[in-house]
């Protein structure tokens, strides 16, 4: 029989375990963003028409996930406070920032309804509606709060993307086409020769708008993407995944859902790139841009072309199309892969590697290691910081991955090593060294209540701690023959 006590403890980890934190906030965020395809349903589906009922169903389901996740966060905050942590540890790592992005979107939409609209008379449909000030900073807003899972995955450096991680991935996706509803090929679909309006515009100016929307949306899809493959290594059918939840999401909009297949074949090419580039070094970047472009692309080309009313485009602009997004998405990924130009991070590297200590050395009573280690761990949930780190440059430390991502993993291996040692000394320095750098569980303070140890005892295990730590990276050096400062 489960008593009082096991309930509290259940509910203590759904605020306090960052992976049961990721997955609450992804399924409140999976409703937020269905209400909002569901209020967009209500007013573009019919022209110039909002529907009432769709209406108060995704403002009513937008408002209830909106209000249940800024509860949540808050009493997440409200209990890291009160265990004694600084406020920017009080919640898990990356959902600090959706915390106060819920409070950006309440504090928008409280300024639109209060403010905006009445001043300014904004309503019915179209891009006066949704390109309003405060949509914009709702939208904003939005994009930070489902992304909070896929943040907090890539701070913890999580080598796999799991399905919490691949669902807010998603998410963001459909935040993103959402904002870009009105050049959307699943929403509008110019090229086909039934679409309610190809016959009411000019010519050129549907085969404009089609064009425009497989360029915006190709190159959207194939930028996430490269975002996960960069990040994460993807198990097979993480895109296809991915993809498909957009897919479902954009459809609702005007219920074209015999086009759904087209981000599924997309996210199909897509995973059977990621498997085959596998058994080369590296991971693909432009290449599977280009995929996931020309896959896009071509099926949706060829979904219209079968469907019964066929295609008003003609072949040339119909291949055209399709070679036009694969190219686009291959020099997105040659751009967005090669990062800022040398000239403009170089000055920085120069200034990092200037106020580094020293390099890595075996030396036991150099002042450097230390501080070494000291500033690995605290940057351990910011792999930015953690990448520039010499110790990420041992090469028994980086493999061809991410440096950031193995560092981390193998200062967290090591700690949990010293936890499960036999000699009380190490395992107590092993205990308080997971407990503040790698669970965050509080202060100093904090963590000497709940390891009932008085102050010199808990600095001497944790100086001890450094020094263990450090011994451990002096083994795998040598074992590895890597190169250090005598």
């Amino acid at each position: 029989m489960v008593g009082p006590g096991s309930g509290v403890k259940v509910m203590r980890r759904f605020v306090e375990e960052p992976r049961a934190v990721d997955a609450v906030v992804v399924v409140l965020a999976t409703w937020f963003v269905l209400g909002g395809y569901i209020t967009a349903y209500a007013y573009v589906h019919t022209a110039g028409t909002i529907l009432a009922g769709p209406e108060k169903a995704g403002f009513t389901t937008v408002t209830a996930a909106w209000s249940l996740l800024t509860l949540y966060l808050f009493a997440g905050f409200a209990l890291g406070l009160r265990r004694g942590r600084a406020w920017n540890r009080s919640l898990p790592d990356g959902q600090t920032g959706t915390f106060a992005a819920a409070l950006i979107f309440g504090a928008a939409w409280i300024v639109d309804d209060a403010f905006w609209s009445p001043a300014f008379g904004v309503g019915g449909v179209g891009l006066d509606s949704l390109f309003t000030p405060p949509h914009l900073v709702e939208i904003a807003a939005a994009a930070i709060m489902v992304s909070g899972p896929l943040r907090a995955a890539a701070r913890r450096g999580e080598a796999v993307a799991s399905p919490v991680t691949l669902t807010s991935a998603a998410l963001l996706l459909s935040v993103l086409t959402f904002a870009t509803q009105f050049g959307h090929p699943l929403i509008d679909p110019w090229p086909a020769r039934d679409y309610e309006f190809e016959g009411a515009a000019v010519k050129w100016i549907g085969e404009n708008m089609g064009m425009a929307a497989l360029l915006a949306q190709t190159a959207i899809l194939a930028g996430t993407g490269l975002l996960l493959n960069s990040a994460f290594k993807l198990r097979p059918g993480s895109l296809i995944f991915v993809f498909t939840i957009n897919g479902i999401l954009v459809c609702i909009t005007k219920g074209h859902f015999a086009l759904l297949p087209v981000p599924i074949v997309a996210g199909v090419a897509a995973d059977a790139w990621v498997a085959f580039t596998a058994r080369r070094p590296g991971r693909p970047s432009a290449s599977l841009c280009a995929v996931i472009g020309g896959a896009y692309a071509f099926a949706y080309m060829a979904e219209i072309s079968l469907l019964p009313a066929g295609t008003s485009w003609g072949a040339s602009l119909w291949a055209g199309a399709i070679i036009a997004c694969t190219m686009l998405s291959w020099l997105m990924g040659r751009l967005l892969r090669a990062g800022l130009p040398a000239a403009i991070i170089e000055p920085y590297l120069t200034l990092a590697e200037e106020s580094m200590p020293e390099r890595w050395t075996l030396d036991p009573d150099s002042t450097a290691r230390e501080q070494l280690i000291r500033s690995a761990l605290d940057d351990l949930g910011t792999p930015e910081a953690l990448g520039r780190s010499p110790l990420a440059r041992l090469p028994s430390v980086s493999r061809g991955g991410s440096a950031a991502a193995e560092l981390r993993a193998l200062l967290v291996d090591v700690i949990s090593e010293l936890a499960a040692s036999p000699a009380p000394r190490d395992a107590e320095a092993g205990h308080l060294l997971l407990d503040y750098y790698v669970r965050r569980v509080g202060s100093h303070e904090v963590i000497m209540e709940r390891l009932h140890m008085s102050r010199p005892t808990y600095y001497r295990r944790l100086h001890h701690g450094y020094e263990l730590v450090g011994n451990r990276i002096d083994q795998l050096s040598v074992a590895n023959r890597v190169p250090v400062k005598e």
